[in-house]
């Protein structure tokens, strides 16, 4: 409908400009001759025209008549075509997707875009689903709770329509190297503190995918191939870290926790701390800015504004821990 109204106008402005400048009538007198001639109301000329006037009539003429033949059967196909739901779907999924803020971005819904956004799903957190297949998307625009769009995920367009600006995170999921490489350079250039995580299937697209701004990468078979070993030499392990990754059948969450300004536990050590005796959670890991993680850290290290904990705990546990140490200390 856009084109067709877009075509319209431009009838109309050619038409204006034209009486202008083959009859130099004032730029009214053109508009008024144009629109009548648009709508056929049979009123007499302006002014009386001359040959080149008349000839360039006839060139509106059929221009309007070929416009109005295809914003017709654009406007029978969206009504009767089924295209009309589609059309005014495709708004209100529009209208939902600008507000949303501190979003995640799953680019790509194939067989790991799909796990993806079940995990997105059962954690409540607001995302948008971006593929350039129709039908791959349809269960999720069905059911109505997930906001999806139909498009290149590589185009800038397509990346601003989904809120990239807002979002707190991309996942580029797309089938080949090249095309995740492309869609994290996009990405980067829009958004340069986007958090930006990519499939990568060879070494040499991870590394240049890394090189051109993604902040980590997933090589699918690397960690198929290693959880496959770990089964194998230690298969407890590996159904204990299931159970703590898909939070399933038991209570134990492990979740990430960067420590504000201002914090509570910032500046002291774990020991002064004393998560575990008030929280009931345990530090696995520590990761500080620009270092390796530590995981088991001591009681002696010391924690800072920036650092990333890894922290264990149950439901529970963990909200005792956000309103100790996170929330209630930062504010």
């Amino acid at each position: 409908m856009r084109k067709a109204l877009l075509l319209i106008l431009l009838v109309i402005l050619t038409g204006t400009i034209g009486y202008y400048v083959l009859e130099g009538w004032p730029f009214l007198d053109g508009f008024y001759m144009t629109i009548i001639t648009i709508f056929t109301v049979g009123f007499r000329e302006v002014q009386p025209l001359t040959p080149g006037g008349q000839l360039f009539t006839v060139v509106l003429i059929l221009a309007i008549v070929g416009t109005l033949i295809y914003s017709f059967t654009l406007f029978g196909d969206i009504v009767f075509g089924g295209g009309m739901s589609e059309f005014l779907w495709r708004k209100k999924m529009g209208r939902h997707i600008s507000r949303v803020r501190d979003h995640y971005i799953v680019c790509g819904y194939g067989r790991m875009g799909e796990t993806v956004v079940e995990r997105l799903s059962a954690e409540g957190v607001p995302f948008v689903v971006i593929d350039n297949r129709e039908s791959s998307l349809a269960p999720l625009a069905e059911s109505g709770d997930t906001l999806v769009i139909v498009g290149d995920a590589t185009q800038e367009d397509v990346l601003l329509q989904a809120g990239i600006k807002h979002a707190r995170g991309l996942a580029a999921l797309l089938p080949t190297d090249a095309d995740n490489l492309y869609l994290t350079l996009t990405a980067r250039l829009i958004n340069p503190s986007l958090f930006v995580l990519a499939k990568a299937l060879e070494d040499e697209g991870e590394k240049k995918i890394l090189q051109i701004g993604a902040n980590k990468t997933v090589s699918p078979y690397k960690l198929g191939g290693l959880k496959i070993a770990q089964g194998l030499l230690r298969p407890t392990l590996v159904d204990f870290m299931d159970l703590i990754i898909r939070r399933q059948e038991i209570s134990l969450l492990m979740e990430e926790v960067v420590v504000p300004k201002g914090a509570r536990i910032a500046g002291g050590s774990l020991a002064q701390c004393r998560i575990r005796q008030q929280a009931n959670i345990i530090v696995v890991a520590i990761k500080k800015p620009g270092q390796d993680i530590t995981f088991n850290p001591s009681p002696e290290t010391e924690i800072q504004v920036g650092d990333t904990l890894l922290v264990l705990g149950d439901e529970a546990s963990q909200k005792t821990f956000q309103d100790l140490f996170i929330q209630e200390a930062a504010s």
